[in-house]
């Protein structure tokens, strides 16, 4: 059976995956997700939608350089859920999903330190 995702541009659904990765991102900032206002410029939506067709179109790692190609250019609130939004999109397929995309989960537990360290440098 294949499996469907279907997504919003911005998911508020409570998801478990969800709170782990802005917990991990955010730490003791967090508290909810429906605490943020999140209002998307155009080239971020794009950006945004870009990073979820990849993660469909099973081209994770391509995903995640967009990614961090955007993220070197840009660190404000938005990006972070945006970074938000990938990591919880990849922690939400099953470890046989990540290892046809060559890809695991210690690897998502990387990204999310390395989101976590590039914006620690602002704060």
């Amino acid at each position: 059976m294949e499996r469907v995702i279907l997504m919003g541009l911005v998911d508020r659904l409570r998801n478990e995956n969800r709170e782990k990765v802005y917990k991990e991102l955010l730490g003791k900032k967090y508290s909810d997700i429906d605490d943020f206002n999140i209002a998307y410029s155009p080239t971020e939506e794009f950006l945004l939608i870009t990073i979820k067709r990849l993660v469909l179109e099973k081209k994770i790692n391509e995903a995640e350089d967009v990614l961090f190609t955007s993220l070197e250019k840009n660190r404000n609130d938005n990006m972070l859920c945006i970074a938000g939004e990938f990591y919880t999109m990849l922690m939400d397929l099953s470890d046989d999903e990540l290892k046809e995309n060559n890809f695991t989960r210690a690897e998502i537990k990387e990204g999310i330190n390395d989101v976590k360290d590039l914006f620690s440098e602002l704060r």
